[in-house]
């Protein structure tokens, strides 16, 4: 019997380990914090978010930097300290390009035990949003360059994307249609013939995508303003494109780009609703010997938010008003729900190598423990190794929570003056949900200025 005992014993120590192992690893888990950061921005309190997070990049663990990276970014860019929004972002782009290029060979662990194992290592789209992200940053300090590097770096990244894929295992996500709409404000702000012919072909590329990508995929079609400003652009290059793009919108309403250099335009870009969840699907499959082994794979989860749209408004000192409401451009949730889905047999087929790999390691070492020391000994190792399986085949949830659901835009063209902006948040019967006061500005010809709200009710 003692004989049996410790060959038990020896047997089950391999599980054990293992599972202390994976206990390290998941302890440390992101989630819980990123729960608590979107309650604080549910509540638009971000000085206790920056608390909260502090100077900690292994706060969610050693194998979660990415995300505190991505997290904290955020946060400091919703608390409106830019400059250091800039320094994080910078920060999560090194950890997230030295990770993407990482050998497999370096993730290889994952199939023992889960993909927890590994470092978060990021979505394609997540790495396109933090460029969106830090353009918005430098524009809030005034400084056009740099975000104009962050946009130029948008189609660079696109390319390295798509070229990382096999032509059958490609994504959904292989353009980012309101990322090409957003550089081409940018090129256009630079009120230089280059700059207008860069801001003509982003515009275009940003068309073709909603066209042929995103209204099949996500259901969504071009912003009006993104209509707009291509005409405005064509009529600029020239007759023929301006007769194709007055084609395809003949009832839009423009100003050409010489009438918009007498005014001032003013972009609201609207963060509004909560990221979709990632939950585990899983199906524990009992094997004929008796082993049972799990398999687990993710899939989002939509969360309710009651921000359909808002407002945005602008009132100068003659008390005249005027009003523009947020379109959809860039429904993230969807394009993440997306782009999982299209993973989804990967997972699977990855997750039935993984999970078989281990019936087979274990049904070895059982046949081994039970021909040395019994039955007995070789039927309480294949329970152990089942509950072992059970509470090790985990589907990996991490992703970036504090993300917005989508963002929204909306422009105001206005004659230049000082006016007080403001944005009222609109449920889906066109209530009010609350008004977030923008400030008093002072615009001048020619001007483009930028505005962010986060809208999480």
């Amino acid at each position: 019997m003692l004989r049996m005992f410790n060959g038990l014993k020896r047997g089950l120590a391999a599980l054990l380990l293992l599972f202390f192992v994976f206990s390290l690893s998941s302890c440390a888990s992101s989630s819980r914090y990123q729960s608590q950061l979107n309650d604080f921005i549910t509540h638009h309190n971000y000085a206790q978010a920056q608390s909260f997070l502090g100077d900690n990049p292994r706060l969610y663990g050693s194998r979660n930097t990415l995300l505190y990276f991505l997290d904290k970014g955020f946060i400091l860019q919703l608390s409106r300290d830019y400059k250091k929004s800039i320094d994080t972002f910078e920060k999560s782009k090194s950890t997230f390009d030295a990770l993407y290029t990482k050998s497999i060979t370096g993730i290889l662990s994952t199939w023992v035990i889960n993909d927890y194992m590994a470092a978060y290592r990021g979505e394609d789209f997540e790495r396109v949003m933090i460029n969106i992200f830090q353009s918005l940053n430098y524009l809030m300090l005034g400084n056009l360059g740099e975000a104009l590097v962050e946009a130029r770096d948008v189609d660079s990244r696109l390319n390295l994307i798509n070229s990382r894929y096999k032509a059958n295992e490609k994504n959904a996500y292989k353009e980012d249609a309101f990322a090409r709409f957003f550089m081409g404000i940018l090129y256009e702000a630079e009120k230089t013939r280059e700059g207008y012919n860069n801001a003509f072909i982003s515009y275009a590329k940003a068309v073709e995508t909603y066209e042929s990508d995103y209204a099949g995929n996500y259901n969504l079609d071009a912003p009006i303003v993104l209509k707009e400003n291509i005409l405005a652009a064509a009529k600029f290059m020239g007759f023929m494109e301006f007769e194709k793009y007055r084609a395809k919108y003949p009832k839009v309403n423009f100003l050409s780009l010489e009438e918009k250099a007498k005014k001032a335009e003013v972009y609201l870009v609207q963060y509004n609703g909560l990221f979709p969840e990632k939950v585990e699907n899983m199906l524990p499959v009992p094997f004929p010997d008796g082993y049972i082994v799990k398999y687990a794979f993710p899939s989002y989860l939509r969360r309710l938010y009651s921000t359909r749209a808002a407002i945005f408004s602008a009132k100068n000192k003659r008390n005249e008003s005027f009003e523009a409401e947020t379109q959809l451009g860039e429904d993230i949730g969807a394009i993440a729900i997306k782009n999982l889905d299209d993973r989804k047999v990967r997972f699977i087929a990855k997750e039935i190598a993984r999970s078989t790999g281990k019936y087979l390691i274990e049904r070895k070492q059982g046949e081994t423990i039970r021909k040395r020391y019994g039955d007995t000994a070789g039927s309480v190792f294949k329970i152990f190794s089942s509950l072992f399986n059970i509470f090790t085949s985990n589907a990996d949830l991490r992703s970036w929570q504090t993300l917005p659901a989508e963002i929204r835009i909306a422009r105001l063209v206005l004659e230049p003056g000082e006016y007080d902006l403001s944005a009222v948040d609109l449920d889906a019967q066109n209530q009010s949900l609350g008004r977030i006061d923008l400030g008093k500005v002072n615009l001048a010809a020619g001007e483009k200025r930028f505005f962010v709200i986060r809208s999480v009710r």
